[in-house]
C-alpha cells in the first residue's frame, strides 16, 4: 500500500459517512411524518449531527478541488459543470416525474410547475450538486484572488444569514465558507488525518471531547447563535474526520470507503427505495420508529449501489454514468468513473 493510498481511502470513507448521514436525516424525518412521532435514537443523532453534517459534506468536496481549478478550461467545464448539469437535469425530471405519477402519498405531492422551475429552484436534495457546480465555477474565477478577500466574502455571506426563500442563494451563502475551507485547508485536513492515524489514543480523546462540546452546544440551544453554529460545523467536522481516519487506519472503514467511492449513485437514487421501504414496512405493521428508520437507511444506501452494478454494462447505465454524447472529453476509464462518483 502506498503512502497516498490511506489518504484516498480516508477521503472516500468520509464521503461515505456524510452520504449516510444525509440519508439518515431524510429517513428519520420522513418516517416521523408517517408515524406522527419522531424515532427516538435517530432523532437524537439527527439533531446532534445537524451543525456539521452538511459543512463536512462540502468541506470534503473541496479537498481535491484545486486540481480542477488549475486544469485547462475544457477539462474543467466537462468535469465540474457538464458533469453536474447532466445528472441534475436527468434526476430532476425522474424525481419530479415519479412524484407526479405516484400521488397516493401526500409527501409526494408536486405539480408540473416544479418541472418548469428546475433551472431556478432545485427539487429535493438535488440542490447539492447544483451548488457544487456553482462553487467550482466561483472558485475557478477567484483562484488567483487574495485568500483574505475570499475568506472575508465567504464569512460575510455566512453571517448575513441570507433567507430569500429560494434554495440556491440561501444555501450558497450558508455553505460556501465550508467548500472554500476544504479547497484551501486541504493540507491541514490531511495533516490532521495523518496525526489521528498515528496517535490513536490522543485522537480518540480529542474527538470525544470535541463531540461532547458539540453536543452541549446543540442540546443547550446555543447552536442557534450564528457564530456557535459555525464553530460547531468546524469542530464536529474535524472530530468526525479524525474518527474516520482512525477507522480506516485500523482496517474498519471498508464499508464507508465503498459507499464513498460510489456516493453519487446513492445520492441520486436513494429517495425511491427509502420511500418504498417505509410504505412496505408500515403496511406490515412496523411502528417502531428506530427500527423503521434503520431499515430505510440500509435499503436507501444499498439499493442504488446494487442498481448500479446491475445496469452498468447495459443501455440503462446512463442513469449513473454520463454518456459520451454529453461529454467534452473522451469517456473516463472505469476507475476514473468510480472516483468521480
Amino acid at each position: 500500500m502506498t503512502a497516498a493510498k490511506p489518504r484516498i481511502d480516508w477521503v472516500d470513507a468520509a464521503k461515505g459517512l456524510t452520504m449516510t448521514l444525509v440519508v439518515m436525516k431524510h429517513a428519520t424525518y420522513n418516517d416521523a411524518v408517517a408515524l406522527a412521532h419522531m424515532p427516538y435514537l435517530f432523532n437524537i443523532l439527527c439533531e446532534f449531527t445537524i451543525p456539521f453534517r452538511m459543512p463536512l459534506f462540502f468541506l470534503v468536496a473541496g479537498l481535491f478541488a484545486m486540481r480542477a481549478l488549475r486544469s485547462d478550461l475544457r477539462s474543467f467545464i466537462d468535469g465540474k459543470v457538464l458533469h453536474f448539469v447532466y445528472f441534475y437535469l436527468l434526476w430532476s425530471v425522474i424525481q419530479i416525474g415519479l412524484k407526479i405519477v405516484l400521488p397516493h402519498d401526500s409527501e409526494w405531492a408536486v405539480t408540473y410547475r416544479d418541472l418548469l422551475l428546475i433551472p431556478f429552484e432545485p427539487f429535493g436534495l438535488l440542490w447539492f450538486i447544483y451548488e457544487l457546480s456553482l462553487f467550482f465555477v466561483l472558485m475557478r474565477l477567484l483562484r488567483d484572488a487574495p485568500k483574505a478577500l475570499v475568506i472575508g466574502a465567504a464569512l460575510a455571506l455566512y453571517f448575513a444569514n441570507v433567507q430569500t426563500g429560494w434554495t440556491i442563494p440561501d444555501e450558497f451563502a450558508h455553505r460556501f465558507v465550508f467548500f472554500f475551507s476544504g479547497v484551501y485547508g486541504a493540507p491541514y485536513v490531511f495533516q490532521l488525518a495523518e496525526w489521528a492515524r498515528t496517535h490513536v489514543a490522543a485522537a480518540l480523546g480529542a474527538s470525544a471531547a470535541m463531540f461532547i462540546a458539540v453536543g452541549l452546544i446543540v442540546f443547550s440551544g446555543a447552536v442557534d447563535i450564528r457564530a456557535m453554529e459555525l464553530l460547531t460545523g468546524y469542530v464536529g467536522g474535524a472530530a468526525t474526520l479524525m474518527c474516520v481516519a482512525m477507522l480506516v487506519a485500523q482496517g474498519w472503514g471498508a464499508p464507508l470507503t465503498y459507499i464513498g467511492s460510489r456516493s453519487l449513485y446513492v445520492f441520486l437514487a436513494f429517495f425511491l427505495p427509502m420511500a418504498s421501504t417505509r410504505i412496505a414496512l408500515l403496511k406490515l405493521g412496523v411502528t417502531n420508529g428506530d427500527l423503521l428508520t434503520l431499515a430505510c437507511i440500509v435499503t436507501a444506501v444499498g439499493t442504488p449501489l446494487l442498481a448500479y452494478r446491475i445496469v452498468k454494462d447495459t443501455p440503462l447505465a446512463f442513469f449513473f454514468v454520463r454518456p459520451q454524447a454529453f461529454r467534452l472529453k473522451a469517456q473516463a476509464t472505469a476507475s476514473e468513473a468510480t472516483a468521480a462518483a
